[in-house]
Order: C-alpha cells, then structure tokens, then sequence
C-alpha cells in the first residue's frame, strides 16, 4: 500500500474549516496516510479515519502582529522561522521512519520535506489554498526550489495561470467539498437574518459588509426589522465592532464570535440569506455549506464563487458596499429564488469526487 504524507492543519469541532480539505481527501482505504499537524488551542479533533495516522506537533499558532512595533514584527517572525523549521523536521523524521512514497504539503512553509523527499525520490506534490499563495508569488527562491514537485494544485481558478509560470507545469484545478449529509436544510421558518460566516481580517471585506448593510438599512425603512449575525474571530475584531457601535447598528448587527460546526449548520437553517463579502479567496467552504443548508446566497465575484454560483447566482463587484445593499434588497424580493439549481450544483462539490480527482492524478 502507498503511504502518504501530508502536512495541514487537522479540523476540529470549535473550527470545522481549518484542515478540513487534506482531511477528507486523506479518507480512503487506498493509501495509509501519515498526517502531521498542530493545534491553535485545546480542542476536540475530528474522528481520525482508520487509515490515517496522527501526528500533533507544536507549531506558531496566533496572527501576525502587522500593526505592532517593529521590533515585536523581528521577534514574531524569528519565532515563526524556527517554529516552522522544527515543524519541518518532524516531518523529515516521519517521511523515514514510515517509508512514505509521497509528500503532500498544503502550505510553501513546508518546502524543506518536499525538498528531502525529492532527495530521496519521492513525489511531491503541494496544493495551494489561498492565502498562501500571495506569500510565495514574487520569490525567486521559491521559484527555484518549487522544481521538486511533480504536480502542484490550486483550490482558486484565480491562481492557475501564475502558478504555471512559477512552476513551469500545467496546474491541477481541485474544489472544496461538502457533506451533504452534514450540511442540510431543515425546513424550518427562517428568521429575517443574514449571515456571513469569516475570519476577521481585511481580505474577507467586512468593512465593507457594514457598511453596505448600514446602507441598506438607511434606504430601506420597511426592512429594518431585518438582522445581520456575523460569525467569527480574527484580529480585526475589535475594530469592527467598534465601527458597529460608532455607526449606531448594534440592534441590527450581531457579531456572535467562533462558532463550531453544529452551531454554524443551526445558523445557516435559521437564516434567509447568506453573504459572502471577500475581496479575495481560495475557495469558500462557507459558500456551499449555506447552499447546503438552504440560504439564498450573495458573493462577491471572487476566485471560484462563478463555479459555484454560474449564471443565476448574485455576484457582485468586490466588496462594494452599495452592490452589497442593492443586492440584498433584490435577493430578499426575489420571490423565484432558483433553489433547485442550487440544490443540483452542490453535486458537482462532493468530496467523493474531488477524492477520485486526486487519486487520478497520484495514482496515474
């Protein structure tokens, strides 16, 4: 049996989407997987499926000081380089101990593996998922020592044609996925609630969120009884909900912190529109799993919400706040919302198929 290991971060139930896509794609009895992680903070981790073999390690686990002094930005970043070396040699130890036949990061930082693994004849493979990729784009070492992988995959469309210049190779597009037998609609009464769903920092656009529902709601007296609940965490947090109570909307916007995955499914099914506000993504989990759980859905024309959405959904420019309120006053109105084309695109998203697309390519 072929043994692969993957480093990412592993999903837990305080926060499903962290890890979730290596996770699922690990889930087969084809290969044994050895899966090299970390843990923000003491949490309850997904069942291990029975082929997988978990390693925890310790790792950096907090945000960027960016607005700090320059010498606190010198100490995270000193930190932050001799944590992910350390990281990365525990997974050199485990590609050795275990045999492995392939390496499978899901972040650059982990080149060093993917680099010893080459060494040895392995193969090598990375996939990006978003943010990532703006870390490494314009680094010529990276450049150079991204030669060591055989194939290279991207969850945003947006990235394709850049990786393949860094590269050199012809990239793989892959998907997020959903459970449906997770996420679903219950057919309950909704509240007069949207919801997004983000981490608080500047690429998800949620200034711009507030601002387009404080827009809204001024030139829409007959739907102020309507309720944005934002949930999530992240380093802005402070800041926006200040601007929340400086711009008098703290009856009607709620920002209700971490959610766990149950908590978040309960949200979706008691909301009627989900919003997705980003200036930029990978691929939005959140986004299927509202369409999942029967929310109207609004995005901003980002990276791959067209693949989801195609021709009928409500796309907007990014993060333009009068889009933003134009659209959910359309949205709301919309009493021939296509549910049915949004309940048969979330088939194209299961991952049973985004499994069987990896495995086309590993195993070709």
């Amino acid at each position: 049996m072929i043994t692969i290991l993957r480093l990412a971060s592993y999903p837990t139930y305080e926060e499903s989407g962290r890890g979730l896509h290596c996770y699922e794609i690990s889930k087969t009895t084809q290969t044994k997987v050895i899966y090299l992680t970390w843990f923000r903070k003491k949490c309850n981790p997904f069942k291990i499926p029975k082929n997988v073999r978990l390693y925890v390690r310790k790792f950096y686990t907090y945000e960027n000081p960016k607005k700090s002094n320059f010498v606190k930005r010198i100490f995270f970043n000193i930190h932050r380089l001799f944590r992910v070396f350390t990281f990365s040699l525990n997974g050199i130890y485990l590609l050795f101990k275990h045999r492995v036949d392939i390496v499978h990061i899901h972040s650059p930082m982990f080149i060093i593996v993917s680099l010893l693994g080459c060494l040895f004849r392995k193969k090598n493979y990375i996939t990006f998922h978003g943010e990532d990729f703006f870390k490494i784009k314009n680094k010529i070492w990276y450049k150079i020592l991204s030669k060591c992988f055989d194939n290279v995959f991207s969850i945003s469309p947006r990235y394709l044609e850049t990786l393949k210049k860094i590269h050199n190779k012809e990239i793989i597009q892959v998907y997020n996925g959903i459970d449906i037998e997770v996420y679903q609609n219950f057919q309950q009464k909704r509240k007069k609630q949207i919801v997004a769903v983000a981490n608080f920092k500047y690429q998800k656009g949620l200034k711009f969120l507030v601002k387009g529902f404080n827009h809204f709601i001024s030139n829409n007296p007959k739907f102020d009884n309507y309720k944005l609940v934002v949930a999530g965490r992240g380093i802005l947090f402070d800041e926006i909900n200040l601007m929340v109570k400086k711009m008098n909307l703290s009856k009607n916007i709620f920002l209700v912190g971490q959610k766990n995955r149950d908590e978040l499914i309960k949200l979706y099914n008691e909301s009627e529109i989900f919003i997705l506000s980003s200036i930029w993504e990978g691929f939005a989990k959140v986004l299927i799993e509202a369409m999942a759980c029967g929310c109207k859905v609004i995005s901003t024309n980002v990276d791959s919400a067209p693949l989801v959405l195609e021709d009928w959904g409500y796309m907007i420019d990014h993060s333009d706040f009068e889009a933003i309120s134009s659209s959910i006053k359309k949205i709301i109105e919309d009493d021939g919302y296509q549910f049915d084309k949004q309940k048969n695109v979330l088939n194209k998203f299961t991952w049973r198929n985004i499994r069987k697309h990896y495995h086309s390519v590993i195993f070709n």
